[in-house]
């Protein structure tokens, strides 16, 4: 019988390789189910409909339907990397708190997308991506943290590095994709302006939180 990390029964790649490994199947998982999870939240059309919310150019809908994006791909990503993280990282346990986190992530990337969609048409009467630069890069990237935190905490403790590097880049993609709004903030914000002015500093604590949770699980457990 083949001993796993720890020297407990089990299938699985022990040491830091096996959570390598689940780490560039989550990147994989993510860019191909990023692109599936769109036509998925089609089916939310009709239902919408059905409400008094239609999904059309310059409507609420829209925005709402788009906002189902980041939860569905989220979901789906986490869904299929749990068999394979399970095969590939012995000790791995997917927590109360790693749910917490990504649940938390993708409701506020659907918060802000919604926020974002709304923003642009109360000021162009329909939405179109042309209007905003760089601030487009900020729910996707909320989705990459959630998922890199979800599994960072689901990762054997002092074995998560791999996961703990994607997290980090995706909070700087976050930043990027952040600055433009913050060089706009210091020429004051508008009344309206606060809800998203607001949701965009959540989505930085947040990613901050997410940031120290990880490093702590990246120590090893010490012994007294």
């Amino acid at each position: 019988m083949q001993l796993a990390a720890g020297g407990q029964p089990g299938a699985g790649v022990a040491g830091p390789y096996g959570v390598m490994l689940w780490a560039v199947s989550g990147l994989a998982l993510y860019l191909l189910l990023g692109i599936a999870s769109v036509f998925l939240t089609l089916i939310a059309d009709p239902l919408l409909g059905a409400v008094g919310l239609p999904v059309e150019a310059g409507e609420l809908g829209l925005a709402v339907r788009n906002a189902l994006h980041p939860p569905v791909w989220g979901l789906l990503v986490a869904a299929a990397a749990i068999p394979i993280g399970r095969r590939l990282v012995p000790g791995i346990r997917f927590s109360r708190h790693s749910w917490l986190v990504l649940l938390a992530g993708l409701l506020l990337a659907a918060v802000t997308w919604l926020l974002i969609e709304e923003f642009v048409r109360a000021r162009m009467a329909s939405f179109d991506m042309e209007y905003v630069g760089f601030t487009i890069l900020t729910w996707p990237a909320l989705v990459a943290i959630a998922l890199c935190g979800w599994a960072a905490l689901a990762a054997p403790r002092g074995s998560n590095a791999a996961l703990v590097v994607p997290l980090v880049l995706a909070t700087v993609g976050l930043s990027v994709a952040l600055l433009p709004s913050v060089a706009g903030a210091a020429d004051g914000i508008d009344a309206q302006n606060l809800p998203l002015a607001f949701v965009f500093l959540v989505d930085v604590l947040y990613a901050m939180l997410v940031i120290v949770l990880a490093f702590r699980r990246a120590a090893p457990r010490s012994r007294g």
